[in-house]
């Protein structure tokens, strides 16, 4: 999978997942984003089989998710 495409469902996933949660969508933090992330992995989510270049998914689906909160 594309990174653009991964994108779109990671947020989408995102918005589902926050909704299950006590955060305050307006106060996201690093830390949860890497909870999402955990959950993801644990569950072999097909959301991080997309192409990562090298880097490390967690810091580009940080990136990702913390950009979307200030737009």
């Amino acid at each position: 999978m594309k990174q653009k495409e991964a994108k779109i469902l990671i947020a989408q996933e995102w918005d589902r997942w926050l909704r299950t949660q006590s955060i305050d969508p307006n106060h996201v933090s690093g830390r949860d984003t890497l909870k999402f992330f955990f959950e993801l992995q644990d569950s072999k989510s097909d959301l991080l089989d997309f192409q990562s270049r090298g880097r490390d998914k967690w810091h580009i689906i940080n990136g990702w998710l913390l950009d979307r909160k200030s737009t």
